[in-house]
């Protein structure tokens, strides 16, 4: 994975170093080589560590204890140089004259590195362990009335890989926890695994638990359920699909791919469409396996429907002007796992990048998800969301 920004990341490394090491430490080492060398190989190790991981056969290593290292060490090795950096940059243009205007300058950047440490510290090792239950209810004029109460649990983006390796008791909790709201329901956005569905191979039990209390489990394909981030050749990509598909099947999930199903009231008088719609999305690793007019075939327009689909982007393109479908459930973006002050970087690319949107009494629930490839949440928790239906009266 992190081979995309390798060629950026080394010489950024070595030019913080560079304009640190000038700044502060070239005359006071310069009788001391040892001391110039022990200066470099924190640098060094970091470029190294880098090397490494952009070398690993697949997208990301298989243990996600090494992303956690990585990004703490970025933290503690790279980002006080970088503060360091811009705080010499500023000394020199603006206080050449005034040695308390540097000193806070410099007390400035020694207090943002400690920050960002601290932040980072909280992200990697806390924040990907906690979980908020959301809970909204939604009113609809086309809900039948024997509907009227549903409950509906959300979740997405487990990207269980990343809760093998001594984070299976945090899954667990999350399994624990949407069964403890009772649904009447449980649907899954997509993105169940990183890369490779043998992931799921230690944890398929304990997953298994959400169909076998007798609620149906409804889910689609996320991007990375596919293989557009296992390398292997064309056969092994197609094996792999085929496993994702049979293993949600094994685990009694109704996996829904451009297709729908009926949920009928207790009396089988009324009914609601559940429609899941395949992967539709632009960019790297991007792909448009998405047929909205087979999934709704034969749907009524006077049908209560809900549609689930990875990527929210498509509600506003084409889930609204091609389709009746009321309430829209999407993952995907994880709410972009860091949220200062409510800045995120995925509202630059996206419209309705969490939480609730509504376009004439039609609703889209985006999730944050319960996971991520890289374990990494700040300002943004782990969610699992209850959505409870009422019939308008």
């Amino acid at each position: 994975m992190i081979v995309r920004i390798i060629y950026f990341l080394i010489p950024l490394i070595l030019l913080l170093d560079a304009v640190v090491y000038a700044a502060f430490c070239h005359k006071r080492t310069h009788a001391k080589p040892w001391l110039r060398l022990l200066w470099w190989l924190p640098s060094a190790a970091m470029v190294v560590f880098s090397i490494v991981l952009a070398l690993q056969k697949q997208f990301a290593p298989d243990n996600s204890c090494w992303i956690k290292l990585f990004i703490f060490a970025f933290a503690l090795c790279v980002i006080p140089k970088m503060m360091f950096a811009i705080a010499v940059l500023i000394t020199r243009r603006w206080g050449k004259q005034s040695l308390k205007f540097r000193r806070s300058i410099y007390a400035i950047a020694t207090f943002v590195s400690v920050l960002i440490l601290c932040t980072t510290l909280h992200g990697v090792f806390i924040g990907p362990k906690e979980l908020r239950v959301t809970r909204l209810s939604l009113t609809f004029k086309t809900l039948p009335k024997a509907f009227d109460g549903l409950k509906i649990v959300l979740f997405s983006d487990a990207h269980v890989g990343t809760f093998n390796h001594g984070w299976e008791r945090f899954l667990a909790r999350d399994i624990d926890t949407i069964l403890a709201q009772r649904p009447d329901m449980i649907c899954f956005a997509g993105d169940l695994q990183n890369t490779n569905p043998a992931e799921l191979q230690p944890l398929i039990p304990l997953l298994a638990r959400l169909a076998k209390q007798g609620i149906p489990v409804y889910s689609v394909l996320g991007n990375h359920d596919y293989s557009g981030y296992y390398y292997g050749t064309a056969a092994e990509k197609q094996k792999i699909e085929a496993q994702m598909i049979a293993t949600q099947k094994e685990m009694g999930w109704q996996l829904l791919r451009n297709e729908h199903r009926f949920f009928y009231s207790s009396h089988h008088k009324d009914s609601i469409a559940i429609v899941g719609e395949e992967y539709c999305g632009v960019g790297l690793h991007s792909f448009d396996k998405s047929n909205i007019r087979r999934a709704t075939a034969g749907i009524d327009a006077n049908t209560f429907t809900l549609l689930l689909q990875h990527d929210p982007k498509t509600w506003r393109t084409r889930i609204l002007p091609e389709s009746h479908a009321q309430l829209t459930l999407a993952g995907h973006t994880h709410g972009g796992q860091v949220s200062i002050f409510g800045l995120r970087t995925t509202l630059l690319t996206y419209t309705d990048d969490y939480g609730l949107a509504e376009s004439h009494g039609r609703y889209l629930y985006v999730t944050c998800g319960i996971g991520g490839l890289i374990p990494l949440r700040i300002g943004v928790e782990p969610e699992i969301a209850v959505i409870t239906l009422h019939a308008q009266q």
